[in-house]
């Protein structure tokens, strides 16, 4: 193949098997944590997420929902097999979960997906509630022993299905987390690799489960387990296994999680924090897990998670000064899941996974090879982490970047860059890097879904920068093995003269289970000066400052004009024209002023403080600082005078290096940190 990565991929897949679509809603936010919870706990953790609008769609419970029978870390009793007492369990741990069924009808009700951690390397021991049934029907004769671990046994694991896991599955279980860390290969079969063939065989009870339905359409099969070997893609979704909390262990995910498509193991996911801490830790580094979370967002399963250990903290609340960053980054990933499940079909068609080193796109580059903490997350998008803590005076965290040939847009802070080059980049906490390629379609949802199991009737279009481009945005059902046959494309582009943007919706090919005859679309414009007019299917729209349905808006902030279409047929193409009457001005002049914006958002209140703290808080700010400071605001309430408005952000802008050099009420300390932050 030389050097023609993806036509490898393809033809691999031709060969060991497809990576199956998982259900849309596994690509939202998983809460796990190993402790000791209590059905009730549970529902405070669920319904506290969602008060600080953080969105959840998968709930693990780990082994304490079954009992442990004494379990304790000091003194640990073994079983027969070697295995610690209590780590296998299959009976409910009714002291935490006086109503397993009622328990998981109330996630059912909450739109979650709930899955429950399994040992099975125990077998049946005579303590399960489950051993009579199974000893009854598979005809063990030994009663009151244990019945040992036989999964490569086709009765036995017959029978451990539908006596064991398929009554808790009738309970409302929708998968299992097979957490299996004994022995490696089948004390029974000779060659035979435990962890392969129980996700083998679970994925294929999965399977079956699902095609018990009688209306055709059946629920899609998946598991969430570890590495199996080669053809483990084909049972998503895998789990990286236990990691310590250290930012060494975050800039080495990027290669690890890019590397793994090499054999389409494609949807990877890891403990978003770390597992577990080094003895000298004392605490839950806020920053550490922040920077994590964020990275998480472009992971294939984003699920945060950890051991029993007190120290360890993953509740966002608990970190004031970081959690409205850390809830942006979990909203930022539902945003993004449009895009991300355009991805996963992809994944399914070529064999390509979603997260893939630089070289599958740029193989003749040899920097391609020398980029680790760097890869493409699908097509359009190229991914990082910041690996380290910010500078404690400037409040910044450097990042090295490589940017390939054509122009990239930096969506956290709004600059534009030409490619073919290294940049060294500064970020602030509140910065979650990445980089779109110029002229995307990025197909996202709108802040509104919090649930992706909840159907959203409004699709969010935004065209990055720099350059024109069209998008094939892929849709189904998003739950049932229909996929496969029965889907809908859609196609969007764009396209820029002087005077006019003019993005054309195709009619939608093709349909799925309830697919929406009419939909809204949002579409935003980053980095694009206001038009004069705005026309959907030749009907004018009228610009308002509180935006609804009909209506443009005009962004401050992000300087982008956005259009609320109303409710518009799917089979019919669509047409919105954004009119410029004297040409549409120089762009260049927004790219990177939203970082400026953002930042000052940040540094006006320690502004205040810093002014209070050396003896004045009577006065205003310096009047310099202000108009740079205030000019989304302004640029908000009129967008017609932006031109305007950023000429007298320039002219305050070149003056501010003096104005903060001399103001009289900062310390040398903030005066290096603004400096540092607005590039003074």
């Amino acid at each position: 193949y030389g050097h023609d990565y993806k036509k490898a991929l393809a033809d691999y897949q031709k060969v060991a098997g497809r990576a199956m679509l998982p259900p849309k809603s596994t690509l939202g936010y998983w809460w796990s944590r190993y402790w000791q919870y209590s059905d009730d706990e549970m529902v405070d953790i669920v319904d506290k997420l969602r008060s600080y609008d953080i969105p959840i769609d998968v709930l693990i419970v780990d082994m304490d929902w079954h009992d442990t029978f004494g379990l304790t870390k000091k003194n640990p009793r073994k079983d027969e097999y070697g295995q610690r007492v209590g780590w296998t369990g299959y009976t409910w741990q009714k002291e935490l979960f006086p109503n397993p069924k009622n328990f998981l009808e109330w996630s059912n009700r909450a739109n979650l997906l709930t899955a429950l951690n399994l040992h099975p390397a125990s077998g049946i021991q005579p303590y399960e509630e489950c051993y009579d049934a199974f000893t009854k029907a598979y005809g063990w004769t030994e009663k009151g022993k244990s019945v040992p671990f036989r999964i490569d046994e086709q009765k036995w694991a017959d029978t451990y299905f539908n006596t064991v896991l398929a009554p808790m599955e009738d309970m409302g279980v929708d998968f299992w987390w097979l957490d299996w860390q004994q022995w490696l290969d089948s004390k029974y079969t000779k060659g035979l690799s435990n962890t392969f063939w129980l996700n083998h065989t679970f994925f294929s009870h999965a399977r079956e489960r699902a095609s018990e339905g009688t209306d055709g359409l059946n629920k899609r099969p998946f598991i969430y387990h570890r590495w199996g070997g080669l053809g483990s893609h084909r049972y998503p979704l895998g789990f990286s296994g236990d990691t310590y909390a250290t930012w060494e262990t975050l800039a080495f995910l990027p290669w690890f999680t890019s590397t793994a498509s090499n054999v389409n193991y494609g949807y990877w996911g890891h403990d978003i924090g770390g597992h577990m801490f080094h003895k000298d830790i004392k605490e839950t580094d806020p920053e550490l897990y922040l920077r994590w979370l964020q990275y998480g967002v472009f992971t294939p399963i984003f699920k945060t998670h950890s051991t029993k250990d007190r120290r360890i903290v993953r509740y966002p609340w608990a970190f004031p000064d970081h959690q409205f960053m850390m809830r942006d980054a979990i909203q930022l990933r539902y945003a993004l899941v449009p895009y991300i499940y355009n991805a996963a079909r992809a994944n399914y068609d070529t064999g390509v996974a979603m997260c893939r080193p630089m070289y599958y796109e740029y193989p003749e580059t040899d920097k391609a090879y020398n980029v680790p903490e760097q890869y493409f997350f699908g097509d359009d998008i190229i991914a990082t982490a910041v690996a380290h803590p910010v500078d404690t005076v400037t409040g910044l965290a450097d990042r090295s970047v490589w940017l390939p040939e054509g122009k990239w847009y930096d969506y956290s802070t709004g600059h534009l860059y030409d490619g073919n080059t290294e940049l060294n980049l500064s970020y602030t906490l509140a910065e979650n890097p990445f980089y779109v390629r110029a002229g995307a379609i990025l197909p996202m949802n709108p802040s509104s879904v919090k649930s992706l199991q909840v159907p959203c009737d409004t699709l969010v279009l935004t065209f990055i920068p720099g350059a024109d481009g069209s998008l094939s945005h892929y849709e189904d059902d998003g739950e049932t093995d229909a996929y496969i046959n029965t889907y809908a494309t859609t196609e969007i582009s764009k396209n820029t003269s002087d005077k006019t943007v003019n993005v054309k919706i195709g009619a939608r090919k093709g349909t799925f289970h309830n697919a929406p005859s009419r939909r809204a679309y949002e579409l935003r414009f980053p980095a694009t000066m206001p038009p004069t007019s705005v026309e959907v299917d030749g009907k004018e729209y009228p610009y308002s400052r509180f935006p609804q349905p009909g209506t443009w808006s005009y962004d401050g902030m992000s300087l982008q004009p956005t259009v609320y279409t109303e409710m518009l047929p799917v089979d019919t193409d669509a047409e919105v024209v954004l009119h410029y009457a004297d040409g549409m001005g120089d762009s260049a002049r927004l790219y990177g002023k939203q970082q400026i914006f953002r930042r000052c958002r940040t540094l006006t209140p320690e502004f205040k403080e810093e002014q209070s703290l050396n003896g004045e808080s009577y006065i205003m700010l310096p009047e310099g600082y202000l108009k740079v400071s205030q000019c989304p605001n302004f640029i908000l309430e009129n967008p017609q005078a932006i031109a305007t408005y950023l000429d007298d952000f320039d002219k305050a802008y070149r003056q501010l290096p003096s104005i903060i050099r001399n103001h009289e009420y900062s310390g040398d300390r903030f005066k290096t940190r603004v400096s540092a932050q607005l590039g003074l």
